[in-house]
């Protein structure tokens, strides 16, 4: 007779129930620790490859090489045997005067995440993967880009030419959008050098006098700096209403409210490096010496600097930092106005001037010499003025500050 006590028995089955169950137990808790492990690992994995595009976009040339071994130096001895791969890619295009480079360089990296608790299921190692999209851009501005730009879509004699102005500016380019009847006059008695005249209407009047390489119907350039200028803070006032009468006034960066007039026709006015902040008023000057470099005058209003009789200046824009090549401005959207300038000995201004709400009017004697200067006014009129000029950036093309706004785009 067999026993089968044995088979009826249940106390067996109880214990290898829960033998099993346990080792689910285990491999599903502890599973949750695998998966944290990997996600720390595709965390850490993602920052480093993201620091190790940047530092390659920045890089321009053997950009792969660059960002493969910052990625190596960035990364933890978990990260060590990651699989990575680069490729770059660089696409041109142009706004007004400038042209743009935009270079991209995506990064993949890979690595197995072991798995301790996983593997109770059968379940092997995790593979974890990351990208990264980085972006550069150098901006360049070719040789012979416009030095002025008169910006009046429609006003009759937007650039007034008349007899004693004599420009020179065989790398640049004056570039005027209106399209008025008539949209220039050259007078008799002026003489024009540039390398090209871009007038946007097709009626001008020259009255007894040869415009060399003046182009009429021409799509001149709009205005290629508006939305993309900094606003200096303005609210507090640092100075307000003086008179400046010394034979040598040294004045400092800060907000100039009120009127402010410089009475000593031979005073030496030395401008230390910072922004000056013109407003609810202006400057009246009456002669003197002025010098300056690494300063930047800015218009919070239609605020103006009134130059008048036997000016000289040497006034040069910072060359680095926020205010780079900005040596005058304003706000934007600012009402119409007149700036003037009347009878200068001489004037050497380095950098932008962008005044786009400002019928500039140079008089008697206003003297320029510039080889690096930009101006953008709303409207021009030049009377018997010398001026020597040179774009922003010299005669040949260059890139202004290299590779810029380097970010991840994804």
């Amino acid at each position: 007779m067999k026993n089968t006590s044995f088979w009826r028995d249940k106390r067996g089955n109880v214990a290898m129930i829960y033998g099993l169950a346990a080792v689910l137990v285990i491999a599903s808790g502890g599973g949750a620790l695998d998966l944290f492990n990997a996600s720390n690992l595709r965390h850490n994995m993602q920052a480093a490859l993201d620091a190790a595009v940047l530092t390659g976009v920045r890089a321009s040339s053997q950009m792969g090489t660059s960002a493969s071994n910052a990625f190596k130096q960035n990364v933890a001895d978990e990260l060590d045997g990651a699989s990575q791969s680069y490729g770059s890619s660089v696409a041109s295009s142009s706004a007004s005067s400038s042209s743009y480079v935009t270079t991209t360089l995506t990064g993949t990296a890979s690595l197995d995440s072991p798995t301790y608790f996983m593997k109770l299921l059968g379940l092997g190692d995790l593979r974890v993967s990351v990208k990264s999209v980085a972006q550069g851009t150098t901006v360049t501005t070719p040789s012979g880009a416009p030095c002025i730009y008169v910006l009046d879509p429609s006003g009759s004699q937007a650039l007034l030419v008349n007899s004693g102005a004599n420009v020179q500016a065989p790398t640049c380019e004056i570039h005027v959008k209106s399209t008025g009847n008539p949209a220039a006059i050259f007078n008799s008695g002026s003489t024009l050098n540039f390398k090209k005249l871009c007038v946007q209407g097709t009626n001008v009047i020259k009255n007894s006098v040869t415009v060399p390489n003046l182009v009429t119907g021409c799509a001149a350039l709009g205005d290629p700096y508006a939305g993309t200028l900094p606003t200096p803070a303005s609210s507090t006032c640092t100075f307000s209403n003086q008179n400046y009468s010394a034979a040598t006034q040294n004045l400092t960066p800060g907000v100039y409210c009120g009127w402010f007039n410089f009475n000593n026709s031979s005073a030496t006015v030395n401008f230390a490096p910072g922004v000056y902040v013109i407003k609810n008023g202006g400057w009246n000057v009456n002669g003197g010496t002025w010098k300056g470099t690494g300063v930047t005058f800015y218009y919070a209003d239609t605020s103006k600097i009134q130059f008048n009789t036997g000016i000289s200046a040497d006034l040069s824009a910072p060359s680095s930092g926020t205010y780079k090549d900005l040596l005058m401005y304003e706000a934007s959207g600012l009402s119409k106005t007149q700036f003037v300038l009347n009878d200068s000995v001489a004037n050497k201004l380095t950098g932008l001037i962008w005044l786009p709400s400002r019928e500039l009017t140079l008089n008697a004697k206003s003297g320029v010499q510039s080889d690096a200067l930009t101006l953008v006014v709303w409207r021009l009129i030049l009377n018997n003025t010398t001026w020597n000029l040179g774009p922003m950036g010299g005669s040949s093309s260059a890139a202004s500050g290299g590779m810029k706004n380097v970010r991840l785009v994804k």
